[in-house]
Parts: structure tokens; C-alpha cells; sequence
């Protein structure tokens, strides 16, 4: 009978790491739109200055992302 592939305690903390990042990005999100959306006076009063905001915040946060589910991905159990 075959052995189950296990992940190594290395892949195991890479993934762990990019479920954790996971959670805080959506967690960033909410609590950007929450504060943002109390702003009255500026260029991020607009609608649109406050989704252009939120994009570039998940544009970085995305990169974060994808390199730790590159590296959970590459750690992954064989």
C-alpha cells in the first residue's frame, strides 16, 4: 500500500504563514473601507479615489501573497 504524501514541517509553516496573510488581507480590506468610508474632504472623498485606494492597497498585499502561495505551492507535499 502507498504512503500518503506528508507535507515537511518547513511546508507546513510556509502554509500556515500564507493562510495567516490570507486572513489579514481580508482583514485589511474591511478595516480600510470602514475607515475610508468616514472621510469627507480631499481627493479620497470621491468614490473613485477611494477604490483607487483600495486597489493599491490589494495590488500590494497580492504580491505579498502570491509569493507566499509560491512558496506554500513549492513546499508542498510530494
Amino acid at each position: 500500500m502507498d504512503a500518503k504524501p506528508t507535507r515537511t514541517p518547513g511546508g507546513k509553516l510556509a502554509l500556515w504563514l500564507f493562510y495567516g496573510f490570507c486572513l489579514y488581507t481580508f482583514w485589511a480590506m474591511l478595516r480600510y473601507f470602514w475607515v475610508v468610508s468616514d472621510v469627507t474632504g480631499g481627493e479620497m472623498a470621491s468614490l473613485g479615489g477611494k477604490l483607487l485606494g483600495a486597489l493599491m492597497g490589494f495590488l500590494v498585499l497580492g504580491t505579498v501573497a502570491a509569493l507566499l502561495g509560491g512558496l506554500a505551492w513549492y513546499t508542498r507535499a510530494r
